[in-house]
């Protein structure tokens, strides 16, 4: 198998699909503060205009194109476009997604269609017409920036997790083929906690009160420490907040009681206070929104320690160390004194 070395950020060039608005602006932001070369696309023209400027002003480097990630020709036109303007592609991050918030049998074919045509065939488009020129690049980083619903499925979002679990067979599958292959790209799976982002707000919803996201929220920040981490050294699966790991290990270890608890607390959690507005959401037309943050800004986490141990490993392996040294000094003590 062929080791994987990734660029630093500053002699990258990275596409963000996605990167009008949430997540995806946030990490073009950071990205080119770090120096690298961004390519953002996203349906909003207006905020992919404005991120660029923002980006420019700043002193980095940035162009735009307008994209709906369903459709492969205008995604194969994204990455046309950034090796004109800047020779190559080392990192594709796939960020755009939306949502329905409906019951199962409230959720229409066309709907159920539409989130796997942007959730799971975006990311398969943007793959595979990144993949060539990541090969021609000598290597590089495919980032899939999923959701904690990539493991565990909330109520009212049957249409949304399903596309969230496709994304993820399709990922595993792809990374296997990768290193079968020899293939030096590397393939990361980010699964996300519930984000201060403006998605909830965006998305369709049939409920009588706006969406939100099962609490706690963390800052969108959190997301793209972990894009950036990903993009320069090559890790399996990064979960951005600690309850998102928190989630997956439920699923996995105690099903029946993530049934049981979803069941009686999920729909309350995703319930607000506030009247619905805007039902029919992003799902085929830009909601205009290019904001970072979304309206859980009082209840987001600046941070996460959790995340912020797995995006810096050394600390990590010395915190081990440490915690073993520990151990192993009590275990002598206690020796001593039962011999003494």
């Amino acid at each position: 198998m062929a080791r994987i070395k990734l660029e630093p950020l500053a002699q990258q060039v990275v596409v963000v699909a996605g990167g009008s608005s949430g997540i995806g602006r946030e990490t073009a932001i950071r990205l080119a503060a770090a120096g690298a070369e961004v390519v953002v696309a996203a349906r909003n023209e207006n905020g992919l205009a404005t991120l660029v400027r923002q980006i420019e002003d700043a002193g980095g480097k940035a162009v735009y194109a307008v994209c709906d990630v369903s459709d492969r020709a205008q995604v194969e036109a994204v990455a046309e476009l950034a090796v004109a303007t800047f020779g190559r592609i080392n990192t594709w991050v796939a960020v755009a997604a939306t949502v329905v918030y409906a019951d199962f049998e409230e959720t229409t074919p066309e709907e159920f269609r539409r989130l796997m045509e942007v959730n799971f065939m975006g990311q398969v488009h943007g793959f595979q017409v990144a993949l060539p020129h990541l090969r021609r690049a000598g290597g590089g980083a495919l980032v899939s920036v999923g959701s904690g619903e990539t493991v565990i499925s909330m109520p009212l979002n049957s249409a949304y997790a399903a596309s969230k679990h496709a994304v993820e067979g399709m990922i595993d599958a792809l990374r296997r083929e990768l290193k079968a292959s020899g293939t030096p790209v590397s393939v990361t799976s980010i699964k996300p906690a519930a984000i201060n982002t403006p998605f909830f707000t965006n998305g369709r919803n049939k409920m009588d009160v706006k969406p939100k996201g099962a609490p706690p929220f963390y800052d969108p920040s959190v997301v793209a420490d972990c894009v950036l981490f990903a993009a320069a050294h090559p890790v399996r699966d990064l979960y951005a907040g600690g309850a998102a790991k928190l989630m997956k290990l439920t699923q996995h270890l105690t099903p029946r009681l993530a049934d049981a608890c979803l069941a009686k607390f999920g729909i309350p959690l995703e319930r607000t206070d506030e009247p619905a507005e805007n039902a029919d959401g992003n799902l085929y037309e830009t909601s205009g929104d290019a904001r970072v943050q979304g309206d859980f800004s009082k209840q987001a986490l600046p941070a996460s320690p959790y995340t912020w141990l797995a995006t810096h490993p050394a600390v990590r392996r010395l915190l081990l160390v440490g915690a073993a040294g520990a151990v192993g000094a009590r275990l002598v003590g206690a020796r001593a004194v039962r011999q003494s």
